[in-house]
């Protein structure tokens, strides 16, 4: 879940994997892992990914809306 919405909020941010690690002072293959879930980032990591994308910690956490069909 953390890997999927850190992939979804760069993307909204208009970023692409090696600018983010840039603003993170990270490799961009930390980015690439942490969005595929191998990697398990500490509380720390979260928070420069979230300074980097200028986004609150907790929408790291959030679980993806269901759509809804009619």
């Amino acid at each position: 879940m953390v890997g999927d919405n850190v992939r979804r909020l760069r993307l909204a941010a208009g970023l692409s994997q090696a600018e983010l690690a840039h603003r993170m002072g990270v490799d961009r293959a930390y980015v690439s892992g942490l969005e595929q879930g191998q990697r398990n980032p500490t509380v720390i990591s979260l928070w420069h990914v979230a300074k980097a994308l200028g986004v609150p910690v907790r929408s790291f956490f959030d679980e993806p809306k269901k759509r809804t069909t009619r």
